[in-house]
């Protein structure tokens, strides 16, 4: 098992002793979450109406040795500005078979304690909050569709397109989240020529209608379904949530662990028409 530090795009190990090791961490486990209830006047206890997650508090012990002084307050310094809080941070657990990373700030820590001091070494503490308290796989997927009456579907590496080529397209497949939590995808790419479409996960009930809309050749509209963004815009940037239908279930339309079943339909389709679904497999801890 290796850990990472992401900051700015660049990856930084806290494990191999380049600038630290990593010796201990808490707060990684299952999502932190609180009940939903309510209560009558005249009920003894109360009923259990669900669930929410709640923000992530996590904390890793790391240690600096070094075999000078130099080195040392050299390796305090970079190890500082790599948790700096200006910008958000990712951390990367890379276990046997599987990747896990979260994205968060920095909460305290880092206080860098005399009593914490040895000759050239150093003991740190800090405590990182994650506003998304789940964990994804960085790889992220991509489904292709079949056209007309479904067909097989194939989870590709991100980025990697759905080209159809017939003027109709009414395609289902069954879309698979192997994550342990719900996935908002972070990229719904439609590009035209078509109109009329419409993505149903079929599991949820959930739809994403533009019925009355044409989306020409050339042009696309991108879709961000997570949390914080909820945002439809075209390939110039212009805002285009006006677009989607008043039933669209554009605040909660998410692929549920496991088995979904996606169904693509439009109209005036041709060989450049494309649809993306590029999502992360999601988890609640590790």
């Amino acid at each position: 098992m290796t850990l990472d530090l992401i900051r700015g795009g660049t990856v930084y190990s806290l494990d191999d002793g380049t600038y630290c090791k990593w010796i201990g961490d808490d707060g990684w486990g299952i999502a932190p979450l609180h009940r939903l209830t309510e209560r009558g006047p005249l009920q003894h206890g109360d009923t259990d109406r669900g669930f929410r997650l709640d923000p992530r508090i996590g904390q890793l012990a790391l240690i600096i040795l070094a075999d000078t002084e130099d080195e040392m307050y050299t390796a305090r310094a970079t190890l500082l500005g790599l948790f700096a809080p200006a910008e958000t941070l990712a951390l990367r657990w890379t276990l046997p078979g599987r990747t896990r990373q979260i994205d968060v700030h920095l909460v305290s820590g880092m206080t860098m304690s005399s009593t914490e001091r040895g000759v050239w070494a150093q003991k740190v503490a800090v405590t990182l909050r994650a506003p998304d308290p789940t964990f994804y796989d960085p790889a992220g997927k991509a489904v292709t569709f079949g056209l007309g009456g479904g067909g097989d579907a194939l989870e590709v590496p991100l980025e990697v397109p759905m080209v159809v080529g017939a003027s109709v397209i009414d395609s289902s497949t069954v879309v698979d989240n192997d994550g342990n939590w719900l996935s908002y995808p972070h990229l719904i790419r439609i590009t035209g020529p078509i109109e009329d479409v419409m993505i149903t996960n079929e599991t949820t009930g959930e739809a994403l209608s533009f019925d009355g809309v044409t989306i020409a050749a050339g042009d696309h509209y991108d879709l961000d379904l997570r949390y914080g963004h909820k945002t439809v815009v075209d390939s110039t940037g212009a805002n285009k949530i006006a677009d989607l239908t008043g039933d669209s279930d554009l605040a909660t339309w998410h692929l549920e662990p496991g088995a979904n079943s996606i169904r693509v339909t439009g109209l005036s389709a041709t060989e450049a028409t494309r649809v993306d679904i590029n999502f992360f497999e999601r988890y609640l801890g590790i």
